[in-house]
């Protein structure tokens, strides 16, 4: 089971945030103890749970001879990242310094995109929707991937 789909949610005036139980029920498959990394990336907080988290942090530390962008790209995800633990209730807190970067008021986004979720500015994500992804047919094609459309 990958995360899948996208659902609108409210954080609460703690930064709580509660997942559905389809998100939750992953969580719990690849962390019995309901931990979860939340970092920011592209403007948006992503989540991941402990194995793919561990597996990108050794893929981006067997970088041999990072660019100087690079080193500070990778910077900005480790040094931003914060464990966090599902509470009996299925929420996650947001910490206050990822509510910020990721410029997360109340109403928000959660979309599962894989291997991991992410956590949008409603604002944010229905801006996302309403762009034109018509130039990356060829990258798709290059990929191997070739939509029915």
């Amino acid at each position: 089971m990958k995360f899948r789909g996208h659902a609108h949610r409210s954080l609460d005036p703690k930064g709580r945030l509660m997942l559905t139980p389809e998100f939750r029920d992953q969580v719990y498959k690849d962390s019995p103890e309901g931990r979860v990394t939340l970092t920011i990336f592209e403007g948006n907080i992503v989540g991941f749970t402990p194995p793919h988290w561990n597996e990108l942090e050794e893929r981006l530390s067997s970088i041999k001879n990072p660019s100087r962008s690079l080193r500070n790209f990778i910077r900005i995800i480790i040094s931003g990242s914060e464990d966090v633990t599902l509470d009996k209730q299925g929420r996650i807190t947001i910490p206050s310094h990822l509510r910020k970067s990721g410029k997360l008021e109340k109403d928000i986004v959660l979309a599962g995109v894989g291997d991991r979720f992410e956590i949008w500015d409603k604002r944010a994500y229905e801006e996302l929707l309403t762009q034109d992804f018509s130039d990356v047919s060829e990258e798709l094609s290059q990929g191997g991937v070739d939509l029915p459309l």
